[in-house]
């Protein structure tokens, strides 16, 4: 397949809303899509809220409040690996598979690091 190349905007299209489209969720800028799972990733799903936008920090940290960024500033070397063995398990999916990358604007090194969660349902750090 020829890999795609996504800007914000276009990915956000891909978030389970539109029943025509696929779903797809990036992680560490890699897009997959996962609309064989649309029961979690879908509109109404647990998940939704990976969907149409690349929520790296997240899937690390458990916040699922501010942490829905490709943000990874601040995060732990074994956060970084976490993230990694993440990014392996939508690789090596037998119904889920990369489909492109998402292309992110540079972030502002004097934007603060999105601050940690009071309630993150899976703390790593």
């Amino acid at each position: 397949r020829k890999e795609i190349i996504f800007s914000e905007t276009e990915l956000s299209k891909y978030d389970g809303s539109d029943p025509d489209l696929p779903i797809y969720i990036a992680m560490n800028g890699e897009v997959f899509d996962v609309t064989p799972g649309k029961h979690y990733y879908g509109k109404g799903g647990s998940y939704n809220f990976f969907a149409g936008r690349d929520a790296s920090r997240a899937y690390v940290t458990g916040c699922f409040e501010t942490h829905l960024t490709h943000d990874l500033r601040g995060l732990t070397h074994e956060q970084i690996k976490e993230l990694e063995n993440w990014a392996k398990f939508y690789r090596d999916h037998h119904t889920y598979y990369k489909v492109g990358r998402v292309v992110h604007p540079p972030i502002d090194p004097n934007t603060p690091i999105p601050p940690p969660c009071k309630d993150a349902s899976a703390q790593k750090s």
